[in-house]
């Protein structure tokens, strides 16, 4: 299932954390945050990430500071959160999203776990990364 004997290593990208805050539980992205409560996967994020979510928590969803910096402590004793040295340029539309890209080759992810269906998930791998939506993770890594 993954290489050697290190626990499967994943980066989630900012939409996918997004929607496990906001959908309902039984939903791929909630999902995905589960097996990362239960320790199932490393998991890994980026300063950036974590920024952007809060951003989107404020305003698409009205969260109020207090709820977001909730949200962020309690991610943060779940997941490593790194600041990626390495420079990406892999995607010209979207500058941002060459920064989950970032995270993933810092963070020697094995897998890159997106919802982003325009730019990040048609790469389909990067640099020995594979990037798959929430449902095609929790599908073939763990199913029911």
């Amino acid at each position: 299932m993954n290489p050697g004997s290190r626990p499967l290593c994943v980066v989630i990208d900012t939409n996918v954390l997004f929607s496990a805050v906001a959908l309902p539980k039984d939903s791929p992205p909630s999902r995905v945050l589960a097996l990362i409560q239960t320790g199932r996967v490393q998991a890994f994020a980026s300063a950036f990430i974590l920024a952007e979510l809060a951003a989107n928590l404020a305003s698409k969803a009205g969260w109020d500071a207090e709820r977001i910096e909730a949200l962020r402590k309690k991610l943060s004793s779940l997941m490593t959160i790194i600041e990626p040295v390495s420079h990406v340029d892999a995607i010209k539309s979207v500058d941002a999203d060459n920064r989950i890209l970032e995270c993933a080759v810092d963070a020697e992810a094995d897998v890159l776990v997106t919802g982003n269906m325009k730019d990040i998930r048609p790469l389909g791998e990067f640099q020995g990364i594979r990037i798959l939506t929430p449902r095609e993770f929790v599908e073939e890594y763990f199913p029911r």
